[in-house]
């Protein structure tokens, strides 16, 4: 059975709906890429998991699926013998995230609160890709994208770089749109995050980007530089988990039944 190691950084998924739950679950158990599911998770037959299924409502088990989030951020060789290991825990959101962020070499602050270091992962995500498009065409994609999610949001087309990274770091809705935009830009050098984009959001992207959602070797990649990171079974899974997990985070907190919460 899967078990829980007490995270406050993901009691957020408590606070989600039943859709957004299941589609996290989808990323932890089954590949983004052929939709095969993984020989290392525990989630399908977890029992919490099961019977919510059967009530249609994963709020009853999001203590189930973070703890298989958190056993993936564990060490690979563990991932597959986790099930014969008692009482294996995996580790916290923070260390999953900050992992990712080393990983991608991306500079980072290890001390902010973890919204704060998940806006510095989709911003590091985002910049990856820099030499592909201009500020402003950033700024249009992500008017564009908010259109299309029917969310009211105006960008300045002629905004700085920085100026948009600090609306993305500052702005709850702008956030929100960074998490829906940065799997589609990072895909370029990372294919398994194509399938976890919204159809909207590729389709801006790939009109606005020509060619830059193709499954080739992009920026981030040739920086890590090794194989085994874009390869590595784990890394696969917790990449675009926390990218599901960020997407949530900031549903919840545009949520207006959730304004001045911590989440």
């Amino acid at each position: 059975m899967l078990k829980f190691r007490e995270d406050t950084d993901l009691s957020v998924l408590a606070l989600s709906g039943h859709k957004d739950l299941e589609k996290l679950a989808r990323v932890l158990t089954h590949d983004t890429s052929d939709g095969e599911k993984r020989h290392a998770q525990e989630l399908l037959g977890d029992p919490f998991y099961k019977e919510a299924i059967q009530k249609g409502d994963l709020r009853l088990a999001w203590k189930s699926i973070a703890a298989e989030l958190q056993a993936y951020g564990g060490d690979s060789v563990i991932n597959a013998v986790r099930s014969l290991t008692k009482g294996y825990t995996g580790v916290t959101y923070r260390e999953i995230v900050a992992d990712i962020c080393e990983r991608l070499k991306l500079q980072f602050k290890p001390g902010d609160d973890i919204k704060g270091l998940e806006d510095q992962l989709l911003v590091g995500l985002i910049l990856s890709q820099k030499d592909k498009f201009r500020a402003e065409d950033l700024a249009k994609i992500m008017e564009e994208v908010a259109r299309g999610v029917g969310l009211d949001a105006s960008l300045q087309q002629d905004l700085k770089y920085d100026e948009l990274i600090k609306r993305i770091t500052t702005d709850a809705k702008t956030s929100y749109l960074a998490s829906l935009v940065a799997p589609a830009i990072a895909s370029a050098a990372f294919p398994f995050l194509t399938g976890l984009t919204l159809p909207i959001v590729l389709e801006v992207v790939a009109s606005r980007l020509s060619g830059l959602v193709l499954p080739v070797v992009g920026t981030v990649a040739a920086v890590a530089s090794t194989m085994t990171l874009v390869t590595s079974p784990a890394f696969r899974v917790t990449l675009p988990a926390v990218l599901e997990v960020i997407r949530i985070r900031r549903v919840v907190l545009l949520s207006p039944m959730n304004e001045g919460r911590g989440v």
